[in-house]
């Protein structure tokens, strides 16, 4: 989400549960965000992910520096680099809701609950 350092931001407040307050800050916190880009994220239909612990940055490091260093078959090579592509896409990337996804979430469930770590597909 990248935004125009010169743009000027307008306000929107909200009213919740000072109970879903610590909820949200709790997610936002895990996520690494502030609340308000936590909601703005969630409203535009983006899906943050909670802050990975620093053993998984060491193992992706020595999957690339395997790839890097060590002499591999090309179709080694070839399955780790995409082993390598799916690790940061899936863990790494923010990922966007479809509108068929947000609309399905919304007639399930009028509550929305990300998970508190992990993966949160929905298919």
């Amino acid at each position: 989400m990248n935004r125009n350092p010169k743009e000027k931001f307008a306000r929107i407040e909200i009213r919740v549960k000072p109970k879903d307050k610590e909820k949200i800050k709790k997610i936002a916190d895990k996520c690494n965000l502030s609340v308000s880009e936590y909601v703005v994220q969630r409203a535009l239909r983006y899906e943050p992910k909670t802050v990975l612990p620093d053993v998984f940055f060491d193992f992706y490091n020595k999957l690339c520096e395997l790839c890097n260093t060590s002499e591999l078959t090309p179709e080694v090579e070839s399955k780790l680099l995409l082993l390598i592509d799916e690790i940061h896409s899936a863990l790494l990337l923010p990922e966007k809701e479809t509108v068929k996804q947000f609309k399905n979430g919304i007639e399930v469930n009028d509550e929305w609950l990300p998970p508190d770590s992990g993966l949160s597909k929905t298919g």
